[in-house]
């Protein structure tokens, strides 16, 4: 196979190298039309585990030289964690075979995919629709919502420490009448100083201790994670983090409880620690969050005051295949909350899992079954998609099951099915709830 140089920029560096290659095999040397390597390098290509060379071809009217060719398998070996078993050993073979040109270019190698890949981009298309239905007598949510939605994910390279990230959302408006929101709704720093992780900006943080039980959401802060082992991990996050009280139409809150949204002002601040373990089967965790708001629980209040909640969580994986998580938090006495009689202060999540499906494999598939009890004072934003009762607040109690199937490389279809119960509902009404969650991902 054969190929063009694509820029002067190209020829310039190949020119720069000249005096440190030559005391390897020359490296100007064509490799030869019918060598082995090309196939190498077009079966990678075709697998995704490079992206070709400068206009993403490796055809034209030239052979490659011998440095050309090493600069491609330095992308290659950069990337062998995302390739099969086959591809590694492909990689592997390229690399042994150009291993005098990778030992003398290797810095310089490394500098041109600083500059070549200082971007990249990754995004999907995503369609959801959700029902969720009340039997409470005036308690029937919206029947159904459509969402379809446009990601983009650049990842922004700035020095060998850090990295810029960023996400953007446009939600197409359902009734088709041409309207899109757009919102970045992430843009933050992160520095990778050996074992210690630090991000900056507006990101996303997740509650590891209890698998999300807690907090799945957006933080405007900061956040510190210290590995001291490849089992321990530890956590520390702070920063402001939106929240939606309850409202009537003229604004007065007229229900306490806090109810995450995206509204500026109403902003809290959210900080929190967590210390994580894992090793082999096992996973455990413990964390402790608190949120100081304006509006908070307290029964016609509306000064400033805390919310602490305490997180615990543990999982074992069987086998590969096959793995149970519980997990458990509680929060603060919802005596004097303006919430249904039967709302609690704890929450918790029983999960078993079994395979999952792995967007870059065609075909594979996972499913799970979990009970799940949720409080609106214990699980600040959890993760899951089947949350709020019928007033807005995390009240559903009950079974959730679930699947997901790989239709094609990089498209992935997601469907949930809840029963159970709205905790938030009046006693002596129909508290019964049920929902249908559907999604499709087209990733790229």
């Amino acid at each position: 196979m054969k190929k063009t140089l694509v820029s002067a920029l190209t020829t310039a560096l190949v020119v720069g190298a000249a005096s440190t290659t030559f005391a390897a095999a020359n490296p100007f040397a064509d490799v030869p039309a019918d060598h082995w390597a090309y196939d190498a390098v077009a079966q990678l290509v075709q697998d995704g585990i490079i992206n070709g060379y400068g206009d993403g071809t490796y055809v034209g009217d030239q052979n490659m030289s011998r440095y050309e060719m090493a600069q491609i398998v330095a992308k290659a070996m950069a990337k062998s964690d995302a390739a099969d078993n086959n591809n590694k050993a492909l990689i592997d073979k390229l690399a042994a075979e150009f291993s005098d040109e990778l030992a003398n270019l290797g810095v310089r190698v490394a500098d041109l995919e600083a500059k070549t890949d200082n971007v990249k981009w990754e995004g999907m298309l995503r369609y959801d629709w959700t029902t969720t239905n009340f039997a409470a007598e005036g308690k029937h949510r919206e029947p159904e919502t459509n969402v379809l939605k446009l990601r983009l994910e650049p990842t922004m390279t700035i020095n060998e420490n850090w990295t810029a990230h960023a996400r953007i959302d446009a939600d197409f408006d359902k009734d088709q009448d041409g309207n899109i929101s757009k919102d970045i709704s992430k843009a933050w720093a992160e520095g990778q100083y050996g074992k210690f992780n630090v991000k900056l900006g507006r990101f996303g943080t997740f509650s590891d201790a209890s698998h999300g039980l807690v907090m799945d959401d957006n933080v405007t802060g900061a956040e510190f994670t210290y590995a001291p082992t490849e089992a321990w991990k530890v956590k520390a996050t702070a920063g402001r983090t939106s929240v939606l009280t309850k409202k009537d139409d003229t604004g007065k809150v007229i229900n306490n409880a806090l109810v995450y949204g995206t509204k500026d002002e109403d902003a809290a601040t959210y900080w929190a620690v967590e210390a994580n373990y894992a090793n082999g089967k096992w996973d455990a965790g413990l964390g402790y969050h608190n949120v100081l708001a304006t509006h908070t629980y307290q029964k016609d209040s509306e000064q400033n005051s805390s919310y602490h909640i305490v997180d615990l969580g543990v999982g074992y994986a069987f086998d590969k295949n096959v793995k149970l998580t519980g997990d458990y938090a509680w929060g603060p006495s919802v005596e004097n909350a303006k919430v249904g009689q039967d709302v609690k202060n704890n929450a918790y999540s029983i999960e078993l899992d079994y395979k999952g499906a792995d967007a870059a494999d065609a075909g594979s598939w996972g499913a799970y079954v979990a009970y799940r009890q949720l409080a609106p004072f214990a699980t600040l934003v959890p993760t899951y998609d089947f949350i709020n009762g019928a007033d807005g607040f995390a009240t559903l109690k009950g079974w959730e099951i679930g699947a997901d199937y790989t239709f094609a490389k990089n498209i992935v279809a997601t469907a949930k099915y809840f029963n159970g119960k709205d905790t938030g509902a009046a006693r002596g009404t129909d508290d019964k709830a049920t929902g249908v969650f559907t999604r499709v991902d087209f990733m790229f």
